[in-house]
């Protein structure tokens, strides 16, 4: 019943969609699963990489970033040389994901210093200081 409602409501090409769907459903929900994965993963990545610039910024230059504000610690951060092939060379896998993305990067210097902006590593730097 609620398969013929569905079906009218959906039109011929719907309906082609679907029954596609259904005679495929374990390879296309494989791959959704499977992409997901790999988003998850990079993810850790992402996170293992923003730990190491935490820490190799707490160590070398906790002194210059105590009680400054995100602002003040963005600019600081925009004219400090980071480490960038160190940071890669942490994370495991090819791939990066930020928070809230679904979207896959490569693991490049370029990609890295698109995620992981001065003001993105300025925000986590003081949220770090407040805790």
């Amino acid at each position: 019943m609620v398969d013929a409602i569905l079906r009218s409501m959906i039109g011929d090409w719907g309906n082609w969609l679907l029954d596609q769907y259904i005679a495929h459903a374990l390879w296309i929900n494989g791959l959704v699963l499977g992409y997901a994965f790999l988003v998850v993963l990079a993810r850790r990545n992402y996170q293992t990489i923003l730990q190491f610039f935490l820490v190799h910024l707490h160590e070398k230059y906790a002194s210059q970033l105590q009680g400054k504000n995100q602002k003040q610690v963005a600019r600081f951060l925009a004219r400090v040389s980071l480490p960038w092939k160190q940071a890669l060379a942490h994370a495991p896998l090819p791939l990066l994901s930020p928070p809230n993305s679904i979207r896959l990067y490569p693991k490049t210097e370029a990609a890295l210093k698109k995620l992981i902006s001065p003001e993105r590593l300025a925000e986590a730097v003081t949220v770090k200081n407040t805790h």
